[in-house]
This record gives C-alpha cells, sequence and structure tokens, in this order.
C-alpha cells in the first residue's frame, strides 16, 4: 500500500470515529433532554418544559386527548388553555397536596444519518396523590413515549410528541381500578382523533420505531383480540372517563 492510499485510509477511518463518537454523543443528549422534560413535568415548571419544544414541533399526543398540531398544540396541553406560556403556572394551591412523579427508563433512541432528526422510546411509571384525609386520591400509571427530535443550530429540542398508557388505576385497598383519559381534558377541542390508546385490562403494545436488532424485524403491533377499550371517539367502544 503507497503512503497515499495509507493517509486516505487513515483519514477515513477518522471521519468514520469522528461520525459514530457524533452519533453517541447526539444519544446522550436526547436522552438528557428527555430527562430533563420529565424533571420538568414532575415539578409543574411549565415555561421550563415548553422551552425544550422547538417553535417548528409537528405534533403532541398524550392517551386518550387526541392529536395537537404545532408549539402550540405543547401550549394547550401542558397549560391546560390558551394563554401565555412566558410564566410559570405553579402557583401553592395548585401544587399542595398534589403530587405528580414521573420515573422514566429503558431509553431506546435512533439517530438519523443526517444527525438532524431523532427517535426515542421511553418507558414511565407515574405515581400522583391528590387531596388531603378522606378526599386523597392516589393513582398509578405507566405507559410509553415514542417521540421525535429535532437539531436546530446544534441543539436538541423536541419535535414530535406521543404518549400512551399500559394502565392508569386508582390505588384503593390493595387492589386496582382502571381509569381513562377523559376527552377533552381542556376546554380546546383537539385537532385530530387520538391515533392509538389501549390501557389496562386491554394488552395493547404501541408500534416500535426500532426493528429488532438481530432479525431486523420490526415487531407486530401487539393487541389483546378482547378490544376492552380502543378510546372515546365517535364510532368507538368500551368504557370512557374516570369510574
Amino acid at each position: 500500500m503507497s503512503d497515499e492510499d495509507r493517509i486516505a485510509a487513515l483519514e477515513a477511518r477518522l471521519e468514520k470515529l469522528e461520525y459514530d463518537l457524533g452519533i453517541q454523543q447526539d444519544i446522550e443528549d436526547v436522552r438528557r433532554l428527555h430527562y430533563i422534560y420529565m424533571h420538568y413535568n414532575t415539578n409543574r415548571m411549565t415555561k421550563q418544559l415548553l422551552d425544550l419544544v422547538s417553535e417548528n414541533a409537528e405534533s403532541i399526543e398524550i392517551a386518550g386527548r387526541g392529536v395537537y398540531y404545532g408549539k402550540k398544540g405543547f401550549v394547550t396541553n401542558f397549560l391546560h388553555e390558551d394563554g401565555d406560556a412566558q410564566t410559570e403556572r405553579r402557583d401553592i394551591g395548585h401544587a399542595y397536596a398534589n403530587v405528580l412523579f414521573q420515573l422514566g427508563a429503558m431509553g431506546v433512541i435512533t439517530i438519523s444519518d443526517d444527525r438532524k432528526m431523532a427517535k426515542g422510546r421511553f418507558s414511565t411509571l407515574t405515581p400522583s396523590i391528590r387531596g388531603m384525609d378522606e378526599n386523597q386520591r392516589v393513582n398509578w400509571n405507566a405507559g410509553v413515549y415514542e417521540n421525535e427530535y429535532i437539531k436546530e443550530d446544534g441543539v436538541w429540542k423536541i419535535y414530535k410528541f406521543k404518549y400512551v398508557h399500559y394502565f392508569v388505576v386508582t390505588y384503593k385497598d390493595l387492589k386496582v381500578i382502571p381509569g381513562y383519559s377523559r376527552w377533552p381534558d381542556t376546554d380546546l377541542p383537539p385537532d385530530a382523533p387520538t391515533t392509538w390508546y389501549h390501557p389496562f385490562p386491554e394488552a395493547g403494545v404501541l408500534q416500535y420505531h426500532y426493528p429488532n436488532p438481530v432479525t431486523g424485524e420490526m415487531p407486530r403491533e401487539v393487541l389483546d383480540p378482547t378490544h376492552y377499550w380502543k378510546g372515546n371517539w365517535p364510532g368507538e367502544f368500551g368504557q370512557t372517563g374516570h369510574v
């Protein structure tokens, strides 16, 4: 091998190593972004949370509430009003005896070849407590995020947000009582119907964005054949609302 060929091979190897290192940095940045979102959401830091969202965001969909488009859709979901997102929505009356705590894990992140877009799947467990004494309500919910992220000016931001429950239950006397998201959850109607929502007692598994790393096959979407729950949109069946 000539000196020119060895130099070319070394340059190609260095270029690949730089690319691979960049992919790993992107994965860590997206993971960090998602976990920071969960910390902000846990502590009702609405302005900080919305700052993580791209101004060019596509949509947000949480459980059975429907699909909301654009950055405005994120404001609607997290402020529950078409209001000003520049101030924190965290007054003492709202926070007292009202606990939401998100525990996130199992992140699988896929970066696009051009390193400008990413997809991430995360599982979460969320205990919540509302009220005191005889009026107290303790809920548990768990679900999965299938989100998309965009890199703008070298900074990763939330682009598309989708979260579905695997279960929403009320903790009472060591038993679980199924609960369901209500629609609409705000005074403003969504832009499109819910696309996928199959919580407990139906055993649904949201389609993965990534293939099996060994076989290359895409796992199928898994739905319980009983179809106990599909949502609360016209033409669908199953229980609706909170029990």
